[in-house]
């Protein structure tokens, strides 16, 4: 045997950390979580990931920062999740060598320096954390509505991480209570994030994904490893196809894309640049109201009067307010007498109003009884998530105002990204029979196309598109009502009958399918 001399013995010593590093990431390959004195750690063994909640230190936020950079998204993208690390630990998919690769740059429509949706999302999401209790037996926790399933000595099959369609997607637990209840009843746990309805899809993301970050430590430590399934309806399966495709360490077992479409704005709104988008422009401007020159504006130095938007603001903040069984604060009178007084009235209408501690708890009294039977039949829930839809609306309005005019990234751009960087091996998609507006043939054909390019960057990768249409409309997945009534309804009329008298048969067979097809993945 030859001597090995300085140089071979270098050589031969990076040769052995090539081959322990290569046997080490195949050991991780598969993400699990193991439960220590001070942290959830990534374990795995075999081949193939199954992808699953895991925890990481604070530098995961990092971490995603740099995958949003390598996906071509700058990291303002995830300054939500930058600005969490000091507090709190992360969850992130573990890398390994077999991870599925994203393209280093994004289509140059996607405007990634976008940020006016983004404030307006962070700025809407106080009011999804101002919700105390959960509708039945939902829970609300850092802005995500979660449903476990019945007690059982079992974890649950899986995660499902739900999201809704555009305007309604902000009540995902009022609007798909059904379907969700029925899921959670098969053994899975369930995650409804809301989101506010935005011109810019990548900023709704990122905040989506900033709120689903919040409740993973906790979630994570109760039930252990548990894979994650991404289900959106409409505008919801258009953002799990995007942060399934843009964000690579958002850990996704599978995706199930309800409805899916991807529309431009003018293909979604008849007449948006000829009439809605002038008129929105109209709603949000008052600085060239006559009236305003007349009397010199508002008190606080605004313009006088009121738009349109800021009326609406006001009316929710008092309806929320209501909702609750509270008087309005003494700063919030105050603010809304200086916003609607015009300055000449400004020395005879009092300005900083004051209610007197004995008259205010008098008002208080009255309202308590009221206040009382609403906490008891639990529709103060309900009543505070319709007003989070309505309150979509003056942000979109402004967005408008603004200067959007399509969405970002655009539907051209979200094809060709999703053609390149699509990674969720399992994929189910829902097709209705009578909606006109869905473009499930076309995500089908273009994730068939996603499995084609990444063969040809992994052969071993294998994909599953499956596509099936079931009778129904557009809106089938929330038309249905909560699963107690109709449980009693059926005792009742008899199943078929219960189901076609309050239309929500549509809404059994998308569960059924549903579960059909994660059975078959063996979630």
């Amino acid at each position: 045997m030859m001597p090995l001399n300085g140089k071979s013995s270098y050589f031969l010593l990076m040769l052995l950390a090539a081959i322990v590093i290569r046997s080490n990431c195949a050991f991780f390959s598969q993400p699990q979580l193991q439960l220590t004195s001070t942290t959830l750690r990534a374990r795995g063994i075999g081949m193939f990931r199954m992808k699953s909640i895991q925890l990481v230190d604070a530098t995961g936020a990092t971490a995603r920062a740099n995958a949003n950079a390598n996906a071509g998204i700058p990291t303002r993208q995830s300054k939500s999740l930058l600005a969490m690390a000091s507090t709190e630990s992360k969850y992130t998919e573990a890398q390994s060598d077999d991870e599925m690769e994203t393209d280093e740059s994004s289509p140059a429509d996607v405007d990634t320096q976008a940020d006016k949706s983004y404030s307006t999302n962070a700025s809407a999401s106080s009011s999804f954390d101002s919700i105390q209790n959960g509708l039945g037996d939902w829970e609300e926790m850092h802005g995500n509505y979660v449903l476990r399933p019945p007690a059982t000595d079992q974890e649950p099959r899986a995660l499902i991480h739900f999201l809704g369609g555009a305007i309604v997607g902000a009540a995902p637990d009022i609007s798909y209570r059904y379907i969700l209840e029925r899921l959670a009843q098969k053994g899975f746990l369930i995650v409804a994030t809301p989101f506010t309805l935005s011109f810019d899809y990548i900023s709704t993301c990122d905040d989506i994904i900033g709120r689903f970050e919040r409740i993973a430590p906790t979630l994570a430590r109760q039930f252990g490893p548990v894979p994650v399934v991404g289900v959106g309806h409409s505008c919801g399966a258009l953002l799990q196809l995007l942060i399934t495709t843009l964000f690579p360490d958002t850990p996704r077992a599978a995706n199930a894309l309800l409805s899916y479409n991807n529309k431009e704005v003018k293909g979604a709104i008849p007449l948006f640049d000829e009439f809605f988008a002038p008129f929105f422009v109209s709603l949000a401007a008052n600085g060239t109201n006559p009236l305003n020159d007349l009397v010199g504006g508002a008190s606080d130095g605004s313009t006088y009067p009121p738009n349109s938007l800021e009326l609406i603001d006001i009316g929710i903040q008092l309806s929320r307010k209501a909702v609750q069984g509270e008087l309005p604060t003494d700063d919030m009178l105050s603010e809304i007498a200086k916003r609607t007084t015009p300055k000449p009235f400004a020395s005879f209408v009092p300005q900083d109003i004051v209610v007197p501690t004995l008259l205010r708890d008098s008002f208080q009294r009255l309202l308590d009884p009221l206040k009382d039977a609403k906490t008891d039949a639990g529709i103060i829930p309900l009543l505070d998530q319709s007003l989070d839809v309505l309150e979509q609306i003056p942000s979109l309005i402004k967005e408008v105002a603004d200067g959007a005019r399509d969405f970002n990234p655009t539907p051209a751009s979200v094809k060709a990204i999703a053609r390149r960087s699509y990674r969720a091996r399992r994929t189910l998609v829902i097709q209705y029979d009578n909606d006109p507006i869905d473009e499930s043939e076309e995500v089908e054909a273009l994730l068939r196309e996603a499995e084609t390019v990444m063969r040809n960057k992994r052969p071993m990768v294998d994909f599953d598109v499956q596509r099936t249409v079931l009778k129904g409309g557009h809106a089938t997945p929330c038309l249905a009502p909560p699963l107690d009534l109709a449980s009693r309804a059926e005792d009742i009329l008899g199943e078929d009958t219960a189901k076609e008298s309050l239309l929500y048969s549509g809404a059994d067979e998308t569960v059924d399918e549903l579960v059909r097809w994660l059975e078959e993945g063996n979630l």
